[in-house]
């Protein structure tokens, strides 16, 4: 059984295909990032060049011509480079010689997004002509057809690339569970008890186990037409393979169409047809490459062929608990975690901290932190946030969708003296080095030349569309420890995305892969506040003996360091503590449904109250169980009124409201102010009060301790004092009324 030759934009040929690796052959992504660069190019175009390259692929607004075509006298020039056709200049088409405007009218208007959009999908349409000419399959040059008359479509109509009909949604996976999720729960089941005994091996299984997703991933299948399998078609592996094509193949090259990992769409039945050739091709790669590949690779892929044999046995067991979509992965880590933590608040009772960790996880029964845990990894559960209802997304979660749909990539980029350098790698560096040149105005050109091109001097590139928008210069001292950060600039255009933290995180798992541990940085006052959200800190704690006379010193800048933990993935470290954080809140949402009584709560304080009140005049907190008042509660905290007859406290203080309406100075306060007749109170004013407002809160039982009603009532007094000037009768009315107020208030007290 063959892998197929697929096309010219893999760039893989027969030889190729048929000795496939387990790595994404290097001409296909060369061919991929010259797809990405000309459309970079083009994007860069005039806007008049840009419609007239829309124009060939739209429609005359005079008659049925499907496509503007350039004047005879022109028709080998390209519109790409650097012609640009006249708007007067006529087509070519017999039926149509209406001017090029004809064919642009309709979207002369459009924003540079939409159109960039438009350009985007017309260079994948003009690719998958191509390849159409240099396919020699049937059924494959038929899907390509289809897809490039649905670009031509998608540009002639100004819709989104977004395919829709027989072959369904794979939002939605065409089959549960998941490739990923099968792969995932065999890992479990059957390795789950090395968590346990050999952590060490556990994570080189994992290991393993990605590195089968990613081959997967981007392994090119064989066409249903050369399948040998004579049962294959009737079990819809050319439906399957259909869907693969149209969703993870095509897409990988023509990014105006969405792509997805065929381990997340496909399922049991595609893992069933396709795995046989694929642990075929997997271990005859190994047995002929493993010589050749470093000494890490070798220790993880020396578990291949084991993994493979077992992943085989299973597969073959239909009943397997792999293909059961409601497996939890979670369930026997979670029970560990509880057991683990027991044990270890078991050990060190004379701990008090220790002691406190076991009553926390003794009221937590592990049938309640496992069932959030599994609300949580469900999909079809919708956790809303009981605490904060409003969701405040990372900093680098923009980066991070974008770098999933292929938008962004980042690489390590670097000049040699002894090594090949690649034109395209050589591009990079030059405008990478403008980039710098541009945001570090203060840093001159010449020496920012130097270090970018130097071969001690790596830089971490962030690619978008085929360019380079940003990146991070730095040297890395190995018999040292620790990595010189030179520069780190993004273009202006891109600034306030994300990009810059998702550029250092990259860089601390790349410097964690190398066993690398620290960041030492000079950074101007610009650039601290920047740094010490990434983690770095004036506080210098790696020793100066390891890095005095390495690291190069500026004038006016600050010498920053950060230490990194070889245990953390910092570029998916956000979602690791978003998902302890749901999990947290879905305990939360678990503690507060076993309560029945739902209380008010308190409004004083967003009404400007600003003195502490007691504990428990907090509505409720006396009706949770086990709850005591601390010992050491300052007695202005400890609550002594009438809490348990809440009808007596308001007849009070309805005595002492009366009293304060008979005064005769309360007539400015018996009523809210007018705006009609102070229109510019509120400008002064935030938290109004009257004595109006004071006897329906009494009626509502709204004060639960005398210190509110006090509150609201001295809020009156200060509300006046600050509207009015002394001199005035209202200042003063003011004045006696708060008087005669404080001591009613004593007398009631007594």
């Amino acid at each position: 059984m063959a892998s197929i030759n697929h096309d010219q934009v893999g760039g893989l040929n027969e030889n190729i295909a048929r000795k496939q690796t387990l790595k994404v052959d290097s001409s296909r992504q060369n061919n991929i990032l010259r797809i990405k660069a000309r459309k970079a190019k083009i994007y860069q175009l005039p806007r008049n060049q840009k419609l007239s390259k829309i124009a060939m692929y739209s429609n005359c607004n005079q008659c049925c011509c499907k496509g503007w075509r350039l004047p005879e006298e022109s028709r080998h020039k390209d519109v790409e480079v650097d012609y640009c056709p006249n708007i007067y200049d006529l087509c070519r088409n017999a039926n149509c010689k209406h001017p090029l405007e004809a064919h642009f009218s309709h979207i002369k208007n459009i924003s540079n997004e939409q159109m960039d959009q438009l350009l985007s999908m017309i260079v994948d349409a003009e690719v998958l002509y191509t390849t159409i000419g240099l396919q020699k399959d049937k059924f494959i040059k038929k899907i390509y057809s289809f897809l490039f008359t649905f670009l031509h479509q998608c540009v002639t109509e100004r819709k989104p690339a977004i395919i829709q009909g027989p072959l369904g949604d794979p939002e939605k996976s065409f089959e549960k569970p998941s490739i990923q999720k099968i792969i995932k729960n065999f890992v479990i089941l059957k390795y789950d008890k090395l968590r346990e005994t050999n952590e060490a091996e556990f994570k080189v299984i994992m290991e393993v186990a990605r590195t089968f997703l990613l081959c997967y991933n981007n392994w090119d299948f064989e066409c249903p037409n050369d399948c040998k399998d004579a049962n294959a078609e009737e079990n819809f592996y050319k439906i399957d393979y259909t869907r693969w094509l149209v969703f993870c193949y095509v897409p990988s090259f023509c990014n105006s169409l969405k792509y997805y990992n065929c381990s997340e769409i496909f399922g049991k039945r595609f893992l069933l047809y396709t795995f046989p050739f694929l642990s075929q091709q997997f271990l005859s790669h190994y047995e002929i490459e493993k010589e050749s590949l470093p000494l890490e690779k070798q220790i993880l892929l020396e578990r291949l062929p084991k993994f493979l044999d077992s992943l085989r046995e299973e597969l073959q067991n239909d009943k397997s608990e792999i293909f059961n979509p409601a497996f939890k992965p979670v369930s026997n880590t979670a029970v560990s975690y509880v057991a683990r933590t027991k044990r270890f608040a078991d050990t060190v009772n004379e701990n008090r901290f220790a002691k406190r960790m076991r009553r926390e996880v003794e009221d937590l029964p592990d049938d309640t932190v496992l069932e959030a845990l599994n609300r949580v990894n469900d999909p079809n559960v919708n956790c809303t946030d009981v605490m904060n209802p409003v969701v405040h997304s990372a900093r680098d979660d923009h980066p991070k969708a974008e770098e999933r749909r292929g938008i962004i990539e980042f690489h390590v980029v670097g000049n040699s003296m002894i090594n090949k350098v690649s034109m395209l790698q050589k591009k990079w560096l030059l405008d990478l080095k403008n980039v710098f040149a541009h945001r570090l105005p203060r840093m001159p050109k010449e020496y920012i030349t130097q270090q970018v091109f130097d071969g001690n001097h790596k830089t971490l590139a962030l690619i978008k569309y085929g360019r380079p928008i940003g990146g991070i210069c730095f040297r890395s001292f190995p018999t040292q420890g620790f990595i010189e950060i030179v520069f780190c600039a993004v273009e202006d255009k891109e600034q306030i995305k994300g990009y810059g933290s998702h550029l250092m995180n990259h860089l601390k798992d790349y410097s964690i892969s190398k066993k690398i541990h620290h960041f030492l940085t000079y950074a101007d006052e610009n650039a601290v506040e920047f740094f010490k959200k990434q983690g770095f800190s004036n506080d210098i704690k790696f020793p100066r003996s390891e890095y005095f006379g390495y690291i190069k010193d500026y004038e006016g800048a600050y010498l920053m360091h950060c230490e990194l933990h070889p245990g953390i993935i910092y570029t998916q470290f956000s979602s690791v503590v978003r998902k302890q954080k749901e999990i947290i809140k879905e305990l939360f949402k678990h503690r507060q449904q076993e309560m029945q009584k739902v209380h008010p709560g308190l409004t004083c304080f967003k009404e400007g109250f600003r003195r502490t009140i007691p504990f428990e005049a907090i509505p409720g907190l006396r009706d949770i169980y086990g709850w005591k008042l601390p010992r050491n509660t300052p007695k202005h905290l400890r609550y002594t009124e009438e809490i348990n007859d809440p009808e007596v406290l308001a007849m009070q203080l309805n005595n002492i409201l009366q009293l304060i309406k008979n005064h005769k100075c309360s007539w400015p306060f018996l009523k809210p102010v007018s705006v009609s007749e102070v229109p510019d109170y509120f400008d002064h004013i935030k938290y109004p009060m009257d004595l109006k407002t004071i006897g329906e809160r009494i009626k509502a039982r709204y004060y639960v301790t005398r210190h509110l009603f006090k509150a609201d009532m001295n809020r009156i007094f200060t509300n006046c004092k600050i509207y009015n000037s002394p001199e005035t009768e209202y200042f003063q009315c003011a004045e006696k009324l708060e008087i005669y107020f404080t001591n009613k208030m004593k007398e009631l007290l007594d």
